[in-house]
């Protein structure tokens, strides 16, 4: 991150005639290789916090854009390149695992750099949202060197996964996931990173769900006790290596749902589970449906 004295970067030539939505006016050069937008289940207005959108966008050089009194806090996470960000008089320059948080109301603005800027953008309203940013102290931060990327990147990944699929029995889950990614963003910077070892098995959890995963060989490859294992997890994932590989099992299940020509028994077996029926079990368990009727609200809302 590298603090910006010079002003005239963000000066436009010609503001070009406004955008309005919802009392929020904004301009943009739109300059991009691509761009994807994906939208969580709408959900009541008036929810006490919730995600809005996940876009994915690969900016060109300077493609720039800025908005004013906007209704709710935007999560800019620079993936590569630079991008040249502006908010209550600061200038900064961020790379690769740095963010912009774009608050709510104020002035704000941003121009990708010289070699482009691939970022993630998460966007956070709610009656609760005010009151959270202070409370955090996230309202009065511009910018972040991402505390956390391996959790935060798990949690873009899990939002991009929500705005995907129809989320049968969690309608709870996009307003849990918001409050989430902001207690992401506040973790102390004292926190360590997670330890490589950690990383490499959550990355084996997460490609393999469908090895029979014991706790012990997961404390070997950690090269760790059971029981400090579980402090690990406790500490970077915030649950139980159980718990946490039934999370991985049950979203993969989901995926494989989509694709019809797949069996629930071949799914069970591509998910850990031998039997069928106890993975029907707990499936329905997690999602409050049954595999089959997961497949036929599927098939209806496409």
């Amino acid at each position: 991150m590298k603090i910006l004295r010079d002003s005239a970067v963000f000066r436009w030539e010609t503001l070009p005639p406004p955008s309005c939505w919802e009392g929020m006016e904004f301009y943009h050069c739109p300059s991009r290789r691509s761009y994807r937008m994906r939208q969580p289940l709408s959900y009541p207005a008036d929810d006490l916090l919730r995600i809005e959108c996940i876009c994915e966008v690969d900016l060109l050089k300077k493609a720039r854009y800025l908005r004013r009194n906007a209704p709710f806090l935007s999560i800019e996470y620079v993936q590569r390149g630079t991008l040249l960000v502006r908010q209550r008089g600061n200038m900064f320059e961020l790379e690769e695992g740095e963010l912009f948080l774009m608050q709510p109301v104020l002035e704000n603005e941003f121009l990708s750099g010289e070699s482009g800027c691939r970022k993630i953008s998460v966007m956070i309203r709610g009656k609760l949202l005010s009151a959270l940013l202070e409370e955090s102290g996230l309202g009065n931060t511009d910018v972040l060197i991402c505390p956390e990327r391996s959790r935060l990147e798990r949690l873009f990944r899990e939002i991009g996964e929500l705005a995907e699929e129809p989320s049968v029995g969690e309608p709870g889950r996009n307003s849990c996931l918001a409050f989430e990614l902001l207690q992401a963003l506040r973790v102390p910077p004292d926190i360590p990173e997670m330890p490589p070892a950690l990383a490499a098995l959550r990355e084996a959890l997460e490609l393999h769900p469908e090895h029979d995963w014991k706790q012990s060989e997961m404390a070997q490859r950690c090269g760790c006790s059971p029981t400090h294992l579980v402090r690990l997890f406790h500490r970077h994932l915030h649950t139980t290596p159980r718990q946490y590989l039934l999370d991985v099992r049950m979203r993969h299940a989901r995926r494989l749902l989509a694709d019809e020509k797949r069996s629930v028994k071949e799914i069970a077996a591509e998910t850990g589970y031998g039997n069928a029926l106890n993975f029907s079990t707990c499936f329905r368990n997690r999602f409050g449906v049954s595999p089959r009727d997961y497949r036929k609200q599927l098939s209806f809302l496409s």
